[in-house]
């Protein structure tokens, strides 16, 4: 077997398989269920069989050791102890770091700190084993079929063919079939189906097919995969079926996962379509319509199918964010442990979805938050006590739509954040003017992420929350969306993350500023009305706009970006950003449109105005404001 094609995938599967284990040993931890040692029974077992496919013996023998202990607290034969407990942790973490040194081709050997861990893991059970050093990996060894990965089942499997057919009375029948490909996708490599899927949703099927798989799964696991469907009435499995339809030359591997580099350039080619699609529906408005009635059709179907395709590729890049929230409960538990503090961790809305790109930038924005939370927010059980609360702390993380954004929330119950001390720390850095006497939500949260600012009288390796608040809103800036906070002191914080649903394509109101075109966040954008300057008012010093007997702060576009001002024949455009509004003055309303978002990197001493930049319909470029900038 060629290992380099498959490390990669190895790796990506265990890390699946180790967030589980995460998971459920902090479940186990705090409830004693030994249901959860089920979970973590079989993803060491997984793990195990992975790994022999792969021959990385360092961690096949760590997850032997680990199974090991695990049965023996599955059987009674080990008691749920404190110091098992950690045992279990520290050989997770172990498996975690082998299982990156085996992909990366330094995994045969056992480390002289490796090799005293898996005598601790048999120690509780007197199962000592022998630990003489590993100097090459083994031959491939045979492992249980269901401990074996998709991927790594073809050296192994063999062709059979499967009949199934669904219950008379089933429901959308064509559903509940792919519901069954499905399944069976998960066991090996689908080499063909009878009758073809694209007909499932036909009249004419009547819940009856074949699936030719390559598996390395016995027919009672077929038999149950299939079943787990739901709705099936009939499963037959014969041994062989002859590949009469297809090619063996075009009868490649498929698989379920796909390289993200090739769904990135999709998506940038499917966005390049989009602005072709704007040029040609322009291109076609203004010629004769009556000569081109034909052409209209055509590109108008055109235009359609690179909206689907668009749409279909962007689909394909959403993943739920609970693949990034299960990082999180670990972390949360060592932070807490360290710092000798009982917390609760709570986890909402991690059904939510994110494009992928998006959920990967985010990861460490909320590691800043969780840990500044911990260290700074949350008090101790004594000082909980004395301020009348509970003494366990709790920690939320939820996940949220609204309207065109998700909206990433870290919610502690903590003590809050001192205005007064941040202040005065502030104007002792120069940050904040000596006159200043009290700081509201947004200027305390712009004193804290100031580059460099820190109440910490020292350094400490948990965080610092001004450096952690700075780091999180340069990320979320560059991924065009907004960092908010709420707090009130001996009540807790709020920090929220408001983010596009994906960086790929969004809708945009064009505005003219001084005969440039600039793009607005449509989903941001409340109203575009006429200026009028009887409306115009001026308060604590500031010109706001009078709005249906509502105050609206007014920002001139021309002003902000170097121009002088002209409020002859202007427009104003509404925005609001976290929910508070903002009345734009700009020259002019273009259009609206949808356009493809590129990413802008930031001139040093440049504009902080903007998040991005786009290719117009006729070709032209236009820089994306980033709103929450002028707001």
């Amino acid at each position: 077997m060629d290992q380099a094609r498959y490390a990669e995938l190895f790796r990506e599967e265990a890390r699946e398989h180790l967030a589980e284990l995460d998971t459920a040993l902090i479940a186990f931890e705090q409830s004693a269920d030994l249901t959860y040692v089920a979970t973590l029974f079989r993803n060491t077992h997984n793990i195990k069989g992975m790994a022999a496919a792969m021959g990385y013996r360092v961690v096949e023998q760590l997850s032997h050791a680990l199974e090991s202990l695990l049965e023996g607290l599955r059987n009674g034969h080990v008691q749920a102890a404190p110091d098992v407990l950690e045992l279990l942790y520290d050989g997770t973490d172990a498996l975690r770091s082998s299982i990156d040194e085996a992909v990366a081709g330094r995994g045969d050997t056992v480390p002289v700190a490796l090799g005293q861990l898996l005598q601790r893991l048999d120690a509780p059970q007197g199962l000592i084993a022998s630990q003489a050093p590993i100097h090459a990996p083994s031959p491939m060894l045979a492992a249980p079929s269901e401990a074996i990965p998709v991927s790594f089942r073809a050296p192994l499997s063999a062709d059979r063919t499967v009949s199934v057919r669904l219950v008379t009375d089933c429901p959308l029948k064509g559903v509940r079939a792919l519901l069954v490909l499905a399944r069976f996708d998960a066991l090996g490599v689908v080499r063909q189906v009878e009758p073809p899927s694209s007909t499932w949703h036909l009249d004419s099927f009547d819940g009856a097919f074949d699936i030719s798989v390559q598996t390395a799964s016995a027919p009672d696991v077929i038999e149950a995969a299939a079943r787990a469907a739901g709705d099936v009435e009939s499963v037959l499995i014969h041994p062989i079926m002859a590949r009469s339809r297809r090619d063996d030359a075009t009868d490649g591997l498929r698989t379920v996962r796909v390289d993200r580099r090739r769904l990135d350039t999709l998506l940038e080619l499917s966005g390049e379509l989009a602005i072709t699609r704007d040029r040609l529906l322009r291109l076609v408005e203004e010629c004769d319509q009556g000569s081109t009635r034909a052409l209209t059709r055509v590109a108008h179907e055109t235009a359609r199918l690179i909206g689907a395709l668009h749409d279909e590729v962007a689909q394909a890049r959403m993943v739920p964010v609970g693949q990034v929230f299960d990082r999180f409960p670990r972390l949360v538990r060592d932070v807490s442990r360290e710092l000798a503090k009982d917390v609760e961790f709570v986890t909402e809305g991690r059904d939510i979805e994110l494009d992928r790109s998006l959920l990967d930038a985010i990861g460490d924005p909320i590691v800043h938050l969780l840990r500044n939370a911990l260290d700074h927010g949350i008090e101790d059980a004594v000082s909980r006590r004395r301020a009348g609360k509970g003494a366990k702390g709790q920690l939320v993380l939820r996940a949220l739509r609204d309207r065109a954004t998700v909206i990433i929330q870290v919610e502690d119950d903590g003590r809050g954040i001192d205005r007064q001390a941040i202040l005065r720390r502030a104007q002792q850095q120069d940050i904040v003017a000596r006159g200043v006497t009290s700081l509201d939500d947004d200027a305390l949260l712009h004193v804290l992420a100031h580059p460099g600012f820190s109440t910490a009288r020292a350094v400490t390796a948990i965080s610092g929350r001004g450096v952690g608040v700075d780091v999180v809103s340069t990320r979320v800036r560059a991924l065009g969306g907004t960092l908010e906070m709420e707090t009130l002191q001996g009540q807790g914080t709020v920090f929220t993350l408001r983010l596009p649903v994906t960086l790929a394509i969004a809708r945009a109101l064009l505005v003219d500023v001084a005969g440039s075109t600039y793009a607005l966040p449509a989903s941001q954008v409340v109203e575009a009305i006429a200026y009028d300057a009887g409306t115009i008012v001026t308060t604590a010093a500031r010109e706001s706009l009078i709005l249906r007997d509502e105050v609206v702060p007014l920002v001139h576009l021309r002003e902000r970006f170097g121009h002088p001002r002209r409020e002859v024949d202007s427009y104003v455009a509404v925005v609001e950003v976290g929910g508070r509004r903002t009345a734009l003055l700009v020259d002019g309303l273009v259009a609206q449109q949808d356009i493809v978002l590129k990413p802008l990197e930031a001139v040093r001493g440049g504009a902080p105005w903007f998040s991005g930049a786009t290719v117009l319909g006729d070709g032209t470029p236009a820089l994306i404001v980033d709103l929450g900038s002028l707001t």
